[in-house]
């Protein structure tokens, strides 16, 4: 996904001005190491806790009452499935003009909409205060936004040490935070194999210690984690970075996904955005663009327009002259790819190009996970193979192959994610093991009576 050029959002900003950096999606409290995962710190029944009440016009909704609000911008994002996390600017106070028919909020400052599959509105937004829940600082040993996992310590207290921070001024901390990792380490998307590193290292701790290079998720973790180290309140946030124009506005792709860090500004009270992803990475992820991106943008400019049309955000009469797309449309296909298709059967056969490979994604548990969701336990969208697993194997029927699906989960992670990768011996019980259950799974759908 990192790796699309497909467009997710469009943004138009108030006389021309410029576009906010971030869109955020959603903040993060706590950090679980073994799992190498953020979880938000406040309960999934939070939002049905928190709704927001639309205005008269129903039609805007006040994030935060009393916000002074200097600048504007409209956004038009999908809402897939009818529900979805809200992408909004720092500081956002008050959205307008959205067709929406729940908004609800927790604690870490998302905004979750349902309404209509095309949301298209006005954010308000400005300096100061945020829907964010501020810290407790009274009680620090306990706060999630101090919290540091103890098997990360020993080398953020190393990178410390290499910072040479002296005094207790909280610019200079941030400012030498923001160097080290500027000076020092480098953006890749990509994570190889260390040799240095040993086997019982975390990979943040290798990333810090060894390889320091990798993408934004390890650059916003890290900080995160070292800020807190140093008793600064900070938070993980997830969402979009704005920074391609077009046309009289701008775009944001899936590749411009990011993530980076929240940080308590004790003097104003407010959560500010700390990013310490080298600035190289948009150009990084530029390069990959595809030669075609061109044609892409335009069939995503007319699903576009047809969504805005379906879901009443557009006038009936600008899709009169679309009906001259689909002429359009097949003119480009006589002139271009049919010429196209004729050159390629010409050449001589063995030519091709190489195709790139990501390891894992021939793990067998790929079948497991779609034997089960067949018996109607489909996993949802962004949701975690273990929380979907446990989910699945909740029918009694599948008790007594709960540990071995378990055990074949820690498999297929080590093969789908570790740069390691899996022993060949590792690589025949996850085989192995899958057909098992597989062949166990076929047994129950045969006779019925056994899931009694």
């Amino acid at each position: 996904m990192k790796l699309s050029g497909q467009i997710v959002i469009r943004l138009q900003t108030q006389n021309g001005g410029p576009p906010p950096a971030y869109l955020r999606e959603a903040s993060y409290r706590t950090y679980h190491s073994q799992r190498q995962s953020w979880y938000s710190g406040s309960p999934r029944t939070e939002f049905d806790q928190n709704p927001i009440l639309s205005e008269r016009d129903q039609t805007t909704w006040i994030l935060l009452p009393g916000k002074t609000n200097t600048a504007s911008v409209n956004i038009a994002c999908f809402l897939y499935g009818g529900k979805s996390l809200l992408p909004l600017p720092t500081g956002c106070g008050r959205l307008e003009n959205l067709n929406a028919y729940i908004l609800q909020k927790n604690s870490e400052g998302t905004v979750l909409a349902e309404g209509p599959g095309l949301a298209i509105f006005d954010a308000r937004y400005g300096p100061g205060t945020t829907v964010d829940a501020v810290p407790d600082e009274n009680h620090t040993t306990t706060n999630s936004d101090y919290l540091v996992p103890t098997n990360e310590i020993v080398a953020l207290d190393s990178v410390i040490s290499e910072l040479k921070i002296t005094g207790t001024d909280e610019e200079q901390t941030l400012l030498a935070v923001q160097n080290f990792f500027a000076d020092k380490f480098t953006y890749s998307l990509w994570q190889g194999a260390d040799k240095l590193a040993t086997t019982n290292e975390t990979a943040l701790t290798r990333f810090l210690l060894h390889s320091r290079s990798g993408h934004c998720e390890y650059f916003a973790t890290a900080t995160v984690l070292l800020l807190r180290e140093l008793g600064i309140p900070a938070r993980y946030a997830v969402g979009y970075a704005v920074h391609e124009p077009s046309r009289h506005g701008y775009v944001v792709r899936e590749r411009d996904a990011h993530a980076w860090c929240l940080v308590w500004n004790r003097q104003t009270k407010t959560w500010e955005d700390f990013d310490t992803t080298p600035a190289a990475w948009v150009g990084i992820e530029g390069k990959r663009a595809s030669v075609m991106q061109w044609f892409s943008d335009f069939w995503s400019w007319v699903g576009f327009q047809i969504s805005k049309f379906r879901w009443g955000q557009s006038n009936l009469r600008q899709y009169i002259l679309w009906a001259l797309i689909p002429v359009l449309v097949v003119l480009l296909y006589q002139i271009v790819f049919r010429r196209g298709l004729k050159r390629r059967s010409q050449r001589k056969a063995g030519q091709s190009t190489a195709a790139i490979l990501w390891p894992g994604l021939d793990s067998e548990f790929y079948l497991l996970e779609l034997k089960l969701a067949a018996r109607g336990v489909a996993r949802h969208p962004s949701e975690l193979l273990s929380d979907w697993l446990t989910r699945a194997v909740a029918d009694p029927a599948l008790a007594d192959l709960r540990r071995p699906l378990q055990e074949l989960l820690r498999l297929h992670y080590g093969y789908r994610f570790d740069p390691r990768g899996l022993s060949s011996q590792e690589r025949e019980v996850l085989t192995r093991e899958a057909k098992t259950c597989l062949d166990d799974l076929s047994q129950l759908e045969r006779h019925p009576a056994r899931r009694q």
